[in-house]
């Protein structure tokens, strides 16, 4: 569990409210009306049958679809691995994934680690949202959170590490989420404000100029070698000592495996990666040495 607190003892209110927020995100609170609205997809397109009583009892009607949903849900995976069903959350990395980020945003509060909150590669916004709630929560006001996207999808394939892995808008719309409504998703939480920042465009060409100073965690959630390359080039170097960086596609996408390892080792990062889960990993950037 993320939030650690003694045996028996209340969750202070910040817990309570974080945890809330992250259920909602998560769609974990009305995960019923995710299980219809997929339904009623597969009965407009003749894999099922319409029935107002299935639609009012999914849960009793379809009990093995609504269980693998809710367990691929809670994993940060899609029924059959498609994107074709994204869209019911406001995030698709998932419990532990987003578990993670809290863990890594308690720990930068209380040891009093320098630095912003980013995330490169940001959806719908979900999980910068949490990083603005996590700050509100806390009454944090000297830290700003960085959500960095194109909000038009990854960019075509441009390199040969990417060639198989064309996310782009033409192939995959479901990724192409316009800034318009994540500002939208902010706004619904009551997270918009001034210590949220966007940064619309390619990374090779807004992260190199962006007026960043330091950053105390850096999620990349790039999914292309040449994208994660662009973000570890642009941004690392303003990770502060005892900072983290949290790279989502680790495990599933081996572009972006191959530039993080080239990266680190070109770099001489000897900090153990961390596994979160089935593609996530993370580490802690070491303190810089004494001289």
């Amino acid at each position: 569990m993320w939030g650690s607190r003694k045996p028996g003892a209340s969750p202070p209110a910040q817990q309570l409210y974080l945890e809330l927020l992250m259920k909602s995100l998560l769609g974990e609170l009305y995960w019923e009306n995710e299980a219809r609205l997929l339904y009623l997809r597969d009965c407009l397109e003749g894999r099922d049958a319409y029935s107002s009583d299935i639609l009012l009892r999914i849960g009793e009607s379809r009990p093995e679809f609504c269980r693998r949903l809710r367990e691929l849900a809670a994993a940060g995976r899609f029924l059959d691995d498609s994107l074709d069903n994204l869209g019911y959350r406001h995030t698709m990395i998932g419990r532990l994934r987003l578990e993670n980020v809290a863990a890594c945003l308690e720990a930068i509060r209380r040891r009093g680690v320098p630095g912003d909150l980013m995330e490169c590669g940001v959806w719908r916004g979900g999980t910068t949202v949490f990083m603005r709630g996590f700050l509100k929560a806390h009454g944090i006001a000297d830290r700003t959170v960085w959500v960095a996207d194109s909000f038009h999808g990854p960019p075509p394939p441009s390199l040969p590490q990417d060639l198989a892995e064309d996310l782009s808008a033409a192939r995959r719309p479901a990724l192409a989420i316009p800034l318009e409504t994540v500002r939208d998703l902010f706004s619904r939480y009551d997270l918009l404000d001034d210590q949220v920042r966007f940064l619309p465009g390619w990374f090779k060409d807004t992260l190199p100029r962006a007026p960043i100073g330091s950053l105390a965690l850096l999620r990349l959630d790039a999914d292309l070698y040449e994208s994660t390359r662009d973000a570890l080039n642009a941004l690392y170097p303003k990770v502060s000592p005892g900072g983290f960086v949290i790279v989502d596609d680790y495990h599933c996408i081996p572009g972006c495996r191959q530039a993080v390892d080239e990266y680190r080792q070109a770099e001489g990062v000897a900090a153990p990666l961390e596994r979160v889960d089935w593609t996530g990993v993370f580490w802690q950037k070491a303190p810089t040495a004494a001289k």
